[in-house]
């Protein structure tokens, strides 16, 4: 089969899923030859071994069983880099970049050295924020030993083992004293709606409970309780209310913000009594 044959059946049975058939049989098709896009143009007659063919048309199946396609390519770009992802982790949202530009706006406004992370994940996160600035430590937590394999590998990949402290706790269970809070925690409504393919994703890191807010809710009273000065969580779109409320109860100062569909998406806390 040439590259040609290969990549009309497969754009065929993608699209006919509803998925971007030509886009992604050429994404998929050019991972397995580890070849550009435009490589499979200018060698549409070439023909594929029975292997690439086979591992090609597996990956092409898996992806018309919803499968995300940044899982079938072990990578996810976030914040200008990109990442290794499995289906252990969460896959990076083009939203979370806000979290991280936020997060570093108090960051350098206040010199603040040393943070932490609540469910690092995929670490896209705390790499980034290491990455952007150089004289952070950073300490993060994570319940699930399978993410932090994945944190641990991104966290290899550009060098940050010096900078990046990993630990596997229920939230912020023996960590040590921090300046500033981050967590992008799960916050969706058990029972909400979700797209097939998000269902693929680790539910432990989608869902925040009944009503989805639970697991936001704890992280600020435990950042009341040890008297961190900041918090930035993201949320979800319809949780203002309740967490606005939750955090003036807990003596936070909180600015909300919106993600790129204007949505409320997430917000930045200040502790009161910091800054009298």
């Amino acid at each position: 089969m040439t590259l040609s044959q290969a990549l009309n059946k497969a754009k065929k049975e993608l699209s006919q899923k509803g998925f971007r058939g030509g886009l992604e049989s050429e994404i998929l098709l050019g991972f397995v030859l580890q070849k550009e896009r435009v490589f499979l143009h200018t060698h549409a007659d070439l023909e594929l071994n029975h292997e690439e063919e086979v591992r090609f048309f597996e990956l092409v199946e898996k992806r018309l069983n919803d499968c995300p396609i940044e899982y079938l390519l072990e990578s996810c770009d976030f914040y200008g880099r990109s990442f290794f992802v499995n289906e252990h982790v969460l896959i990076p949202r083009p939203e979370t970049e806000i979290l991280v530009k936020k997060a570093l706006d108090i960051i350098s406004q206040y010199h603040l050295k040393e943070i932490g992370e609540i469910g690092i994940g995929s670490a896209c996160v705390s790499v980034s924020l290491a990455l952007e600035n150089p004289k952070l430590s950073i300490f993060a937590s994570d319940v699930s030993l399978k993410a932090l394999e994945v944190a641990s590998k991104n966290i290899e990949r550009f060098c940050l083992k010096e900078r990046v402290f990993l630990k596997q706790t229920h939230l912020w269970d023996r960590m040590p004293t921090i300046q500033m809070l981050i967590s992008n925690p799960p916050y969706i409504a058990r029972g909400y709606p979700l797209e097939k393919s998000v269902l693929k994703e680790p539910h432990e890191a989608l869902f925040g409970g009944v009503k989805g807010d639970e697991i936001l809710k704890e992280i600020i009273l435990l950042a009341a309780g040890l008297k961190i000065p900041f918090l930035a969580c993201e949320m979800g779109y319809d949780q203002l209310k309740s967490l606005k409320e939750c955090l003036e109860f807990c003596g936070y100062d909180a600015e909300f913000y919106k993600d790129l569909s204007g949505f409320d998406r997430g917000f930045i806390g200040v502790l009161k009594t910091f800054l009298k």
